[in-house]
């Protein structure tokens, strides 16, 4: 081997790529290290055979096509690459990129090629494809449209979501302007934030959500809540828009709406219905009474026992009607009036509602007990004074025991009518005459009494009504565990501080 035939050789086992050079009918002449590893062959065996030997069958004639594009073109310059699948010595195929040049020297042509291994150029272009079928995938499977635009505002992606909120197809919206799905003024503002960003670099709705109107394929209009989102693909700024129709939803809000306004007046009619029914119903009731009471002092001995007794059970009776129409007119009222909600100690509460509730000839006969300290709620003070009051109030009256026990406490428990988590619950138990669990349901019920013809105990039915409004009040909930002969325990919860 000559001196110049050792350096180039020599140069050409130096370099990454493989080097393979032909004759003119194929015959590996030269062959660097490079080729040597990427083939597996050693130069000695690859020497003298020919380079199609090499390729994987099919690609044989690609090779041959390829060749003789070179005759068509500069025989001195290297034509485009080649992509084709070569056979290592150990039968396995990978792909390469091959390109050559042709040389001629004394009217003999020989071919040189330059050979690299793309196995990993593709395995990572697999996996680039791979992610992205799979980021596609993704992005067909929410249900926000997703759309991405570039610094033009031109559309590169539109997932099937967006398909079905603008009734386009991807491929005729991909390559278009995303201001076809505005009307305006949305069309100039968004030219506006994409002029402002390209000049200053200050966004405006970058990361912020807002209501705006876009536009169907068949140019209905509809209210759409967007969110923009920058991102840098390959040194490119590029935009994210987030859409949702929020169709249905502005469609329930203006309802709620609508509802809330028919609500207002329909309160309001009731207001005024609970000021006619205060005044008009009231006052023949209070004709009535004191008319009997008249009768009862003017003639009363003419009329006799018997006549004496039935205008006490008129004036009773109209005494009676008053106070359910005082009831009615409250509860509407419970059931609308804001609460003026407070941090309360229940401990003072109890103790204030006791002293008002059970006056001393009845104290005497009651041993009341609160195993532990209350806790502070977050309530109506007002409100729950009278909740206890009534329960507290009921725990006597329907107790003919010589001593009336009253337990008042907190417990942890499951509530059972919604069978929430844990939570916290009050109560108050007494060991009075108890109630029959046929009527658990029906002492909630407003002007229930169980006792409707004892006239001897005192009260309009609604008491328990009044404490399960003022309960819900707080967002909680009432149930009673009883047993006729042993007493009632009342179980509630007051949720609206938790």
């Amino acid at each position: 081997m000559e001196i110049g035939d050792l350096q180039l050789q020599t140069v050409m086992d130096g370099v990454k790529d493989g080097f393979i050079m032909t004759n003119e009918s194929g015959e590996i002449i030269s062959f660097n290290r490079s080729a040597a590893n990427i083939f597996g062959y050693s130069k000695q065996e690859a020497i003298g055979v020919n380079i199609t030997s090499l390729m994987s069958s099919e690609y044989r004639p690609l090779y041959f096509k390829y060749l003789q594009s070179l005759s068509s073109s500069n025989e001195n310059s290297p034509a485009a690459s080649l992509e084709v699948l070569v056979v290592h010595k150990s039968g396995s195929v990978f792909p390469v990129e091959l390109s050559v040049s042709a040389l001629t020297s004394n009217d003999e042509i020989a071919y040189l090629g330059t050979v690299r291994d793309i196995t990993e150029r593709k395995e990572a272009d697999q996996s680039i494809k791979s992610y992205i079928e799979h980021i596609e995938t993704i992005m067909d499977t929410v249900l926000d449209g997703l759309i991405t635009i570039d610094m033009k505002g031109v559309i590169h992606s539109f997932n099937a979501a967006a398909e079905a909120i603008f009734g386009y197809r991807a491929s005729e919206v991909i390559g278009r302007n995303v201001k076809m799905l505005m009307p305006e003024p949305y069309q100039s503002e968004h030219d506006s934030y994409l002029s402002n960003y390209h000049n200053t670099g200050v966004n405006k709705v970058i990361g912020i959500g807002r209501e705006i109107t876009g536009r169907r394929h068949n140019g209905f209009l509809f209210p759409m809540e967007l969110g923009v989102n920058k991102m840098v693909v390959q040194g490119k700024t590029m935009f994210v828009g987030t859409v949702r129709d929020i169709s249905e939803r502005k469609a329930a809000e203006a309802a709620i709406d609508s509802y809330i306004r028919k609500l207002q007046v329909s309160n309001s009619e009731l207001d005024q219905f609970a000021y006619i029914a205060s005044h008009d119903l009231k006052e023949p009731l209070r004709g009535l009474a004191n008319n009997a009471l008249f009768l009862e002092e003017d003639h009363g001995n003419s009329i006799g026992e018997e006549g004496v007794r039935r205008i006490q059970r008129i004036r009773f009776l109209c005494t009676r009607m008053e106070k359910l129409v005082d009831s009615l007119l409250y509860y509407s009222r419970l059931g609308r009036q804001d609460l003026a909600v407070e941090n309360v100690d229940l401990n003072a509460l109890i103790d204030n509602v006791i002293e008002l509730t059970l006056p001393e000839e009845t104290a005497q006969c009651v041993n009341l007990s609160i195993p532990k300290s209350l806790p502070h709620v977050t309530c109506d003070q007002p409100k729950v004074s009278e909740l206890f009051r009534n329960l507290i109030s009921n725990a006597v009256k329907y107790n003919k025991s010589a001593t009336k026990e009253i337990e008042i406490g907190v417990k942890s428990c499951i509530e059972p009518i919604n069978n929430t988590l844990e939570t916290r619950v009050f109560y108050v138990k007494d060991n009075g005459q108890g109630i029959d669990s046929r009527f658990f349901e029906d002492i909630f019920r407003i002007f229930k009494r169980l006792n409707e013809e004892d006239d001897s105990v005192r009260g309009t039915g609604v008491g328990l009504t009044f404490v399960k409004k003022i309960i819900e009040r707080h967002n909680g909930q009432i149930w009673v565990e009883s047993e006729l002969g042993r007493g009632s325990c009342f179980n509630f919860t007051l949720k609206l501080g938790d």
